[in-house]
């Protein structure tokens, strides 16, 4: 196995016989997100088509208790796929939901698709709502060379004018990893960041555009 990955499975036998020190601080490596925002896209022609634009809100993104932290797990899924474990020598600087958000504001705002982009505690009105729910956020290994971040996240798009449903999808994201690592889960989980933030732009803009020409909302 990867010597990294070795580390945090130490043999106890080790520590007791005093083979490795106890005394010295554990160096914890600290990491964020690294995905860049789309290019934002050419300004409106007119000021009318502007003012079209709906105010979008994002009302947060929900997740587990173990994955609404700093933590950083991975799954050695070719061992038990059941078992979920955390390196001990790197974390993420903030919890993935609160980055995961952060990226998505940006990735929303940069398309130039709507008039505002408000986040969850902003109590001014808003034409949808995106709801998110993350189930998965994490470096899974297919083998011990091999990994890939994961995310799995459900969202749900809300029409606040109608007061209904507008659609909802599931999204399963994976991109490799390119080394067997952290730091190697860490790239792959930026890239899956990017690629999850951009899928759901394009999905709510094909979902915005394909009710605007229905016949109910013409009429």
């Amino acid at each position: 196995m990867n010597k990294k990955l070795a580390l945090l499975a130490v043999p106890a036998a080790l520590v007791l016989g005093g083979c490795i020190s106890t005394s010295e601080p554990v160096q914890i490596e600290h990491y964020t997100i690294t995905a860049a925002p789309a290019p934002a896209q050419a300004a409106p022609a007119t000021s009318q088509a502007a003012g079209n634009k709906p105010v979008l809100r994002i009302a947060g993104i929900q997740a587990p208790h173990w994955l609404d932290s700093a933590s950083m797990y991975y799954r050695l899924a070719y061992q038990n796929s059941a078992k979920v474990a955390a390196y001990s020598r790197s974390d993420w600087v903030s919890p993935p939901p609160a980055q995961l958000l952060n990226l998505l504001e940006d990735v929303l705002a940069a398309s130039g698709d709507y008039k505002a982009i408000l986040g969850p505690s902003d109590i001014s009105n808003a034409d949808v709502t995106l709801r998110i729910e993350l189930g998965d956020f994490e470096q899974v290994f297919s083998s011990q060379n091999q990994s890939a971040g994961v995310i799995d996240a459900t969202v749900t798009a809300i029409d606040n004018n109608a007061g209904n449903i507008m659609a909802q999808r599931h999204f399963h994201i994976e991109k490799p990893a390119p080394s067997a690592d952290a730091a190697g889960g860490v790239k792959a989980l930026s890239a899956a960041s990017q690629a999850f933030a951009t899928s759901v732009r394009d999905w709510l803009e094909k979902l915005i555009t394909d009710i605007k020409r229905s016949p109910s909302a013409a009429g």
